[in-house]
């Protein structure tokens, strides 16, 4: 049987970053019950690939490198919930131009080279807590800047304890005047 992994293409938060993240998480969960996301965790889907061939990672780095994208400022000033699967999330009002155009890219190469992706719209937000059991308050969060310099493709692994992301390639996004 041949090896597989569970992959998907993310931005992933420096360091102060993730911490910020990690803390409105636990203020979420605080407030509304669930499980916060561990900090090692925290990340924002691009493209979901799912169970792909083990082969397929030298590809998929292939195509990654070919991405023209460019770094930006990512405001996340909107807390949200999705009730049906007790989801509470963090994301921009305003979704930047450079990362719509780097979510649109990456989507078009990946089909291009004949990966099968989900049929719904990009909407970034990072996961914060899962089974919450209320909605956050209405009142909007202090804005919290994340700027973003680069994109990985992550494994994701699962043991007993839960899921393990692994970064497996990092692609750095041009700065542009």
């Amino acid at each position: 049987m041949e090896p597989r992994l569970r992959l998907f293409f993310a931005l992933w938060p420096d360091s102060a970053t993730s911490a910020a993240l990690h803390a409105r998480a636990r203020a979420l969960h605080t407030e509304c019950g669930g499980r916060a996301m561990r900090r090692d965790t925290i990340h924002l889907t691009l493209a979901f690939l799912g169970d792909t061939p083990a082969r397929e990672v030298q590809r998929l780095r292939a195509l990654a490198a070919q991405v023209d994208g460019e770094s930006f400022a990512l405001a996340l000033d909107h807390v949200g919930s999705w009730k049906r699967n007790r989801v509470l999330w963090t994301g921009p009002s305003i979704v930047p131009p450079a990362l719509a155009a780097l979510a649109q890219d990456l989507e078009a190469r990946l089909r291009a080279a004949g990966f099968a992706l989900e049929e719904r719209a990009f909407s970034p937000h990072v996961t914060l807590v899962r089974n919450a059991r209320a909605a956050p308050a209405e009142a909007p969060p202090a804005p919290l800047r994340w700027s973003v310099a680069s994109f990985v493709l992550v494994a994701s692994e699962r043991s007993a304890a839960g899921a393990h992301y692994r970064v497996i390639g990092r692609w750095p996004l041009q700065q542009r005047v």
